[in-house]
C-alpha cells in the first residue's frame, strides 16, 4: 500500500534536479516556475486566508482556545495524511490538468465525468467568494494603518476589487506574474520570520495577555471590530454534547485556512519540468507552512487570551503585542496609569449610550455594547472604559517611534497587499476554469479570453460585497467550494482510469497502482469527513451553494448541448467549405471543431519544423495562411502556438480523439499544399508556353508543355505530372490560395531561364532556320552527376519524412 508508484529512474533523476528546481523561475527564467516560485506565485491565494484561520477557528469554538487548537490539529492530520497524498498522486498522473474538474476529464473513468461539471461550477463560485473575502479582508487590514477610514470599509473593499480587476484586464494574467512572485515572496518570508518571533515570545511570556483587552477595545472604539467572541465559561464547565458541537463548528470554520491549496495543482501548467516533482514538493512545503503558521497563531492566541474579533485578524493582534513588548519600549501592568481625563471621557461615553442604543434599535442594528459591559454597574462601566483608554494610550506610547511601529506598518502593508493579490488568484483561477469550460464547449466561446472571465467575476463580486460585509459570513459559503475540490480530486485518483495509469507506465493491478489508489482513498476519507462536517455545521449556507451550483451547471449543460437534453454521442462535425466561417449548433460542436483546428495547427508546425515544406521555397507564413483557408483555421491559433513552446493535452478523451484524427492528416495536408504549389507552376506554364509553340517547326502545344513540365518537375514521373497538368484548369482563386500559388508562379518564372537554356537554344536555332524543323528534340534534361546525387538524396529525405508522418 505504501510502495512508491513513481518510476525509480524518473524519481532518481527528479531528485537530482531538485536543488535547481527549488530556485528556478524566481527571476522568470528557465523552463517555468520552480518550487519556491510556484509557492510565491500562489502565496497570495493559498496563504493570505491563513491570516484569518485563527480568528475563524476561535470564533467557531465560541472563544475556547483549547477546542480551536484540537480542531485545527485534526484538520492538519487530515490535510497532511489525506489530501496531500491524493493531490500528489493526481499531479503525477496529469500535472497539466489545472484543477479538480479538468483532472476528472483527464484521468477519471466515464462514470465520474459528471463530477467535472459540478467541479467547474463550484470552482467558479469559489472564485467569486475569493474576491469577496480578500477585498473585505484587505479593507479590514487597512484599518491598522488608517483607522480613520473605518466608516468607508465596504466602499474601500469595492475599490480594491475593482482596482485588481482593472490591473489584470489591462496587463493580462501572464504579465501580472511578477507582481504575484514579489508580493507572495515578501509576504511568505516576512510571515515565517514574524511568526517565529511570535511563537518564541508567546512561550515565555504568557503574562503579556493583559495587553489584549486594550488592543481589542481600541479596535471596537474605532469601529474596526463589530463583534468580539470570548469564552463565557471554562471548558471544564461545558458538557460533552456542547464540546463536540463547538469542536465540529470550529473545524468547519478553520477549514478556510486550507482554501488556497487547490490553487497549487491548478497552477501546475506554469511549473518547470519535471512538473510533477515541482508540484509535489510545493504541495508538501505549502502544507507544512499552513499547518505551522496555524499552530503558532493558535498557541499564541491561547497564551495571550486573544478573542475572536470579527473584522480583524488574530495574527495582527499578536503582531501588535510583539511590537509593543519585544520591538517597542515594553509595558507592564504598573505602567498603565488611569488619569482623570480618562474617567471624564469614559463618563461622557456612558452618558451617550441611551441615544446610541435608541439609534441602533431604529436602524434595526445589533447593539455595539458587549454583554460583559452591559451587565456592569455605571461605576464599574466607567472604570472599565477608563482603564481601556489608559491601556490603549500606553500601548501607543510603547510603539511610538520604535522598531515596533515600523514592524506594524510593514506587517499591515504586506498583509493588505497580499490580500489584494489574493483577489488576483481568484480572478485568474476562476477565469482559467471558465476558459477550460469554454474549451470543453460548456460555456460561451468568449470565456476563452481570460479578461472576459475576470470582468464577469468582478461584476458578480461587486454586487455581493455590500450584502455579505463580514469574513465570518462568507467563509461559510467559501468552504464548500474547495472541500468539494478535495472530494473530486481524491475520488478521481482512487477510481483512476486504467489507460491513464498505463500512460504513466503503471501496470493496473500492480503494487504501484494499488499504492496510488490508496493515496486517493486516504484523500477520500479526509475530504468526505470534511464535507460531512461542513454539511452539518454550515447548513444555512448549503442551500445557497446548491442553488448556485445548479444554476451554473444548468448553464453549462444548455451551452454544451444547445438545450437541456444531454448529448451522449460525440457530435459529427459538418463539412464546411474552405474559407467559410464555421457556425455551430451547440458548444460541443464548437469544442470538437476547435480541437480539430488545434490538431491541424500542431501538425503543420511540426511539418515546418521537419522542413517538410522546404521544397516549396515559400515562407512558413504563406503555408500557414494557405492552411488556415483550406481547413478553416483561426489564424490566432498559429500565433498562440508560436508563443507557447509546450502543448497541453486536450481536456477530455473525446476531444483528444478529435485532435488526434486531425493531427494524423499530415500526409493529406502536404498533398493539398503541393497541389496548390503545382497550381502556381502550372499557371506559369499555361501563360508562358505559347511563346514557344510553333507547329510548323515541330513544336505543337503538347510538346512545349511537356518539355516545360519535365524541366520544372525533374523529381516527378513525366507521365504522372503530365496527366496532372492535363486536368489543370486556370480559374480565379481566393486570395489566401493565390498568395501561396503566386510565390510558386514567380519561382517557376525565375528558374525557367536557368533550367531551360539547352532546350530553348534548340528552339531558337529552329526559329532562325539554323536547324531543320524535323529534328527530333529529346526534352529530357541531362543532369550532371553531382546534381543527380543531390536529387537522389532529396528523394531519400522525402521518403523518410513520409515515414515520420505515418
Amino acid at each position: 500500500m505504501f510502495k512508491s508508484y513513481i518510476n525509480p529512474q524518473e524519481n532518481k533523476e527528479a531528485n537530482r534536479q531538485l536543488p535547481r528546481l527549488m530556485v528556478e523561475g524566481l527571476l522568470l527564467g528557465g523552463t517555468g516556475l520552480g518550487v519556491l516560485a510556484l509557492i510565491f506565485e500562489i502565496a497570495a491565494d493559498a496563504f493570505s486566508v491563513a491570516a484569518y484561520q485563527t480568528l475563524l477557528a476561535i470564533h467557531g469554538a465560541e472563544g475556547h482556545h483549547q477546542i480551536a487548537i484540537l480542531a485545527f490539529i485534526v484538520l492538519s492530520v487530515m490535510l497532511f495524511l489525506g489530501i496531500v497524498p491524493a493531490y500528489k498522486a493526481g499531479a503525477y498522473l496529469r500535472p497539466n490538468a489545472g484543477g479538480s474538474g479538468p483532472l476528472v476529464e483527464a484521468i477519471g473513468p466515464e462514470k465520474l465525468r459528471w463530477l467535472s461539471w459540478i467541479g467547474t461550477s463550484l470552482f467558479f463560485l469559489d472564485a467569486v467568494l475569493t474576491i469577496i473575502i480578500s477585498s473585505i479582508s484587505a479593507s479590514d487590514v487597512t484599518m491598522l494603518i488608517l483607522p480613520e477610514l473605518a466608516p468607508y470599509r465596504i466602499a474601500l473593499a469595492e475599490l480594491f476589487a475593482f482596482f485588481i480587476m482593472v490591473v489584470l484586464v489591462a496587463m493580462g494574467p501572464k504579465r501580472a506574474v511578477p507582481l504575484f512572485l514579489i508580493g507572495g515572496g515578501a509576504f511568505t518570508l516576512f510571515t515565517i520570520g514574524a511568526l517565529g518571533l511570535v511563537g518564541a515570545t508567546a512561550v515565555g511570556n504568557p503574562d503579556w495577555a493583559f495587553l489584549t483587552q486594550g488592543i481589542v477595545s481600541r479596535l471596537e472604539a474605532n469601529g474596526v471590530v463589530e463583534h468580539v467572541v470570548r469564552a463565557q465559561q471554562d471548558i471544564s464547565a461545558i458538557g460533552t454534547v456542547m464540546f463536540f458541537q463547538l469542536f465540529f463548528r470550529s473545524m468547519s470554520s478553520a477549514m478556510l485556512g486550507f482554501s488556497g491549496y487547490e490553487v497549487i495543482p491548478a497552477s501546475g501548467k506554469h511549473a518547470a519540468r519535471p512538473k510533477w516533482k515541482v508540484i509535489n514538493t510545493a504541495l508538501t512545503l505549502a502544507a507544512i507552512f499552513l499547518i505551522g503558521t496555524g499552530v503558532v497563531q493558535l498557541y499564541a492566541a491561547q497564551q495571550w487570551n486573544i478573542p475572536a474579533a470579527e473584522g480583524y485578524s488574530t495574527l495582527l493582534i499578536e503582531y501588535e503585542i510583539v511590537a509593543a513588548q519585544t520591538l517597542g519600549n515594553g509595558l507592564s501592568p504598573e505602567d498603565i496609569m488611569v488619569t482623570e481625563a480618562d474617567r471624564e471621557e469614559a463618563q461622557r461615553f456612558y452618558e451617550t449610550l441611551p441615544a446610541l442604543q435608541a439609534s441602533e434599535e431604529l436602524l434595526g442594528q445589533e447593539p455595539v455594547i458587549p454583554d460583559e459591559l452591559a451587565a456592569l454597574s455605571p461605576e464599574e462601566f466607567v472604570d472599565t472604559i477608563a482603564y481601556d483608554l489608559a491601556l490603549t494610550r500606553a500601548i501607543n506610547r510603547a510603539t511610538a517611534n520604535t522598531t515596533g511601529e515600523t514592524f506594524l506598518f510593514v506587517a499591515g502593508t504586506l498583509l493588505a497587499i497580499i490580500l489584494l493579490l489574493a483577489q488576483g488568484g481568484g480572478y485568474v483561477g476562476g477565469a482559467a476554469v471558465a476558459a477550460n469550460a469554454a474549451r470543453l464547449g460548456r460555456l460561451p466561446g468568449f470565456f476563452k479570453d481570460d479578461r472576459i472571465g475576470i470582468a464577469v467575476i468582478w461584476g458578480v463580486s461587486a454586487i455581493l460585497i455590500p450584502i455579505i460585509r463580514e469574513v465570518v459570513i462568507v467563509e461559510s459559503y467559501y468552504a464548500f467550494g474547495f472541500v468539494s475540490a478535495f472530494v473530486i480530486t481524491s475520488t478521481t485518483v482512487f477510481f483512476v482510469r486504467k489507460s491513464a495509469l498505463e500512460e504513466r507506465g503503471i501496470e493496473p493491478g500492480s503494487a504501484e497502482a494499488k499504492s496510488l489508489r490508496f493515496a486517493g482513498l486516504r484523500g477520500m476519507i479526509a475530504s468526505y469527513a470534511m464535507l460531512l462536517v461542513l454539511v452539518t455545521q454550515k447548513t444555512d449556507a448549503l442551500g445557497v451553494i446548491v442553488v448556485s451550483g445548479i444554476v451554473i451547471t444548468l448553464l453549462q449543460i444548455f451551452t454544451a448541448n444547445g438545450g437541456f437534453k444531454r448529448e451522449t454521442a460525440v457530435p459529427e462535425l459538418p463539412a464546411i467549405p474552405a474559407g467559410k466561417k464555421p457556425s455551430y449548433q451547440n458548444g460541443l460542436e464548437r469544442a470538437h471543431d476547435q480541437a480539430r483546428q488545434r490538431g491541424i495547427v500542431h501538425a503543420v508546425e511540426d511539418m515546418i519544423e521537419a522542413d517538410a515544406f522546404a521544397k516549396f521555397n515559400v515562407s512558413p507564413d504563406r503555408v500557414r495562411q494557405l492552411v488556415c483557408y483550406l481547413y478553416n483555421i483561426d489564424p490566432g491559433l498559429f500565433v498562440e502556438e508560436q508563443h507557447h513552446h509546450e502543448r497541453i493535452e486536450e481536456p477530455n478523451l473525446d476531444l483528444q480523439a478529435t485532435y488526434q484524427k486531425a493531427y494524423s492528416q499530415k500526409r493529406q495536408i502536404l498533398r493539398r499544399v503541393e497541389d496548390y504549389s503545382h497550381y502556381g507552376i502550372f499557371t506559369f506554364i499555361h501563360n508562358y508556353h505559347v511563346n514557344w509553340v510553333d507547329p510548323d517547326k515541330g513544336r505543337p502545344e503538347s510538346v512545349v508543355q511537356r518539355a516545360m513540365l519535365d524541366i520544372l518537375f525533374p523529381l516527378t514521373d513525366s507521365n504522372e505530372i503530365w496527366e496532372e497538368y492535363r486536368s489543370f484548369e486556370p480559374t480565379r482563386q481566393p486570395e489566401p490560395i493565390w498568395q501561396f500559388a503566386r510565390r510558386r508562379y514567380l519561382w517557376a518564372k525565375d528558374q525557367w531561364p536557368n533550367l531551360s537554356d539547352r532546350i530553348t537554344t534548340i528552339w531558337t536555332l529552329q526559329d532562325f532556320g539554323l536547324l531543320p524543323k524535323d529534328v527530333k528534340v529529346e526534352t529530357t534534361v541531362a543532369i550532371a552527376e553531382h546534381r543527380r546525387k543531390m536529387l537522389e538524396r532529396a528523394r531519400e529525405m522525402e521518403r523518410l519524412q513520409q515515414e515520420d508522418f505515418d
